[in-house]
């Protein structure tokens, strides 16, 4: 069996010639060769119609690669499981791959150049309320009360000389020029200072409105309210709020926020909402963000929720994630920019009929998609991409950043199709309902016979036996005529092969006896007159020859049927040398009836090698 003008060839090495019966290894060796010139892949099915299957490995089961030229073995074991025949299905398909060319949109590992900077660039913040540093320091001196006692007196009795000399004519005659206006105010301060290092910040208050210059007097006022808001801020922020409504108040609330940014920002938002002018307070709020994203990006985060709007939190968030670069803070930077974009698309939901606002929302998206692809991967902003749930939105963002995030390569793929290269089916002659010793010798020995008699179908009235062994095995072509005229003429014979190894001695001829007798018992009552040629070939004679043993009535009509195929065969009729014999004798002792008829049947091994001739000769018998 082969098909090696195709891709694979299969040939069968081992095959069982005998009867299967149970607990009796039924090996088949099915030797495959792959015929192409590179590596294929194939995939083998065997099924079994009352036969259990049994594979050595597994690897058969599935596709199995063969390199070119390639043969492998396939061991399989059948075990019957009915008496009769069983049905062997062998395919084999050929796994073809197919490559073929295609163009994939796939993300990038990178973005192709870097716009980080143009992206800040755009984001630039103005601080509306500036900072003055102030050194609190400066406005402490450690005096004992003695001491600011001691200054107080001194400061009084300054005050009243100069304004005694102020009211004399001599007053600016340089009398006493060391009692002048800036002496004074210089006691002043420091007796301020000096009471506000022994935490009395009303009197040092009271004092810094007795300079003489207006605008002195409120930048130190100022001062000293600040100073003793770094280090006392509630009770600063208590005696504040005690003052009258005044520009002025609102303007101390002010500068104690901007004091705080860098210490405590959310203090300062809350100082800062203290102020009542809107304008003010929403001045102040910026630039205290601006000033915390400079100083603590990330305390930044939460200052900015108190912001209404969303154009300018944006702008925050973006200068939140810029700082934070360039802190190295790089997952925190990542975070920032998720949440811009979420910021983003909620906005974009929430105002979705304001095109002015649509548009600068839309490039802002862009540039934080943008930002987020160059700092992490382009993967992280498809990722984001893929999960916006405005199908406008994200058709219009895949096709303005398509070459930012995405490429078109081209990729070689590769698919499989599944051809039947292979298809043959087997049948083997089974029986498992009463094996004993002799049947399973039988079947060691390689006996065999028609699956006919194996279920009781005694519709027949030729039987072959075959009770010799040769070089060869008989049982393909009997076993080939049987099915051929079965099962395409409808018409039917029975077989027997028994291929002695021993000249049938004690052991052969029990197991002769045993399997015709327990085979062949209902053919004793056949009606119809059955004939049991018993079967043997000899070499070559140089024209297919039937030898015939002599018995006038069954010559008379076997003569009269074999003469039909004419002069190509050569007839004897024996009456001596192939006439008789033990087997013979043993045959009419296992089937005495007057309707069987045995024939010693001799052909030579011209009709081995000629099936059609051998089936001519089966059919003119029938």
């Amino acid at each position: 069996m082969s098909n090696s003008d195709k891709i694979i060839s299969l040939n069968i090495t081992k095959f069982p010639q005998n009867l299967l019966i149970p607990n009796v290894q039924n090996q088949i060796t099915i030797q495959a060769i792959n015929n192409s010139n590179k590596s294929e892949n194939f995939k083998f099915n065997f099924e079994g119609e009352n036969l259990k299957i049994i594979t050595d490995s597994d690897k058969f089961q599935n596709k199995i690669e063969f390199s070119s030229g390639e043969t492998k073995n396939i061991d399989l074991k059948l075990e019957p499981t009915i008496d009769g025949f069983g049905k062997l299905i062998i395919e084999v398909y050929w796994i073809k791959i197919i490559e073929y060319l295609v163009k994939e949109q796939k993300v990038r590992e990178n973005v192709q150049r870097s716009r980080i900077k143009e992206i800040f660039k755009k984001q630039v913040l103005t601080i509306v309320e500036p900072i003055e540093e102030l050194s609190p320091e400066e406005f402490f001196i450690d005096l004992s009360e003695d001491e600011i006692n001691q200054t107080e007196k001194k400061l009084e009795l300054m005050k009243n000389k100069f304004e005694s000399l102020k009211s004399s004519k001599s007053a600016n005659s340089g009398t006493s020029p060391e009692i002048t206006l800036a002496k004074i105010d210089l006691n002043i301060k420091t007796l301020a200072k000096g009471y506000l290092s022994i935490k009395k910040p009303l009197k040092a208050l009271e004092l810094a409105l007795k300079l003489s210059d207006k605008k002195e007097q409120e930048k130190f006022y100022f001062n000293l309210v600040r100073a003793y808001g770094l280090r006392y801020l509630d009770e600063i922020l208590q005696i504040i709020k005690n003052l009258k409504e005044s520009d002025n108040k609102q303007n101390l609330f002010k500068i104690l926020a901007l004091d705080q940014v860098s210490i405590n920002p959310e203090q300062a938002i809350n100082i800062g909402f203290l102020i009542k002018n809107g304008v003010t307070q929403k001045n102040l709020l910026n630039t205290m963000i601006i000033k915390t994203i400079e100083l603590k990006p990330v305390s930044a985060l939460k200052l900015i929720e108190q912001i209404d709007d969303d154009i300018l939190k944006l702008n925050f968030l973006f200068n939140i994630a810029r700082r934070m670069l360039e802190k190295k803070e790089k997952s925190e930077v990542i975070d920032v920019f998720s949440l811009i974009i979420s910021e983003i698309i909620n906005n974009i939901k929430k105002n979705s009929k304001k095109k002015k606002f649509q548009k600068l929302s839309y490039t802002f998206l862009k540039d934080a998609l943008y930002a987020l692809a160059e700092i992490k991967n382009p993967k992280a902003a498809d990722s984001i991409i893929k999960n916006i749930t405005i199908k406008e939105l994200k058709e219009r963002i895949v096709k303005d950043m398509f070459d930012d995030i995405y490429v078109i390569v081209e990729e070689i793929r590769t698919e499989t199709e599944s051809h039947l290269v292979f298809s043959q089916f087997f049948l083997l002659n089974t029986y498992v309902s009463s094996v004993n010793n002799e049947i399973e010798n039988f079947s060691l020995t390689g006996g065999n016979l028609s699956n006919n008699v194996l279920v009781n179908d005694f519709n027949f009235n030729i039987v072959f036996l075959s009770l010799f062994s040769f070089d060869f095995t008989v049982f393909p072509f009997i076993d080939r005529v049987y099915n051929d005229l079965k099962y395409n003429q409808n018409k039917s014979l029975a077989y027997y092969i028994f291929p002695s190894k021993d000249n049938y001695d004690e052991k052969e001829d029990k197991i002769l006896k045993n399997t015709l007798t327990q085979f062949f018992k209902n053919l004793l009552n056949v009606p119809s007159q059955v004939l049991i040629f018993n079967l043997d070939f000899i070499p070559y004679l140089g024209k297919p020859t039937i030898i015939l043993s002599s018995d006038l009535e069954t010559n008379n009509l076997l003569d009269s049927r074999i003469k039909k195929i004419g002069d190509i065969i050569n007839l004897i009729i024996d009456d001596s040398k192939f006439k008789g014999g033990k087997i013979y004798e043993n045959l009419l002792q296992i089937f005495p009836s007057n309707n069987i008829k045995i024939v010693n049947l001799v052909l030579s091994y011209e009709f081995i090698n000629d099936y059609n001739l051998f089936k001519r000769f089966v059919q003119l018998l029938l």
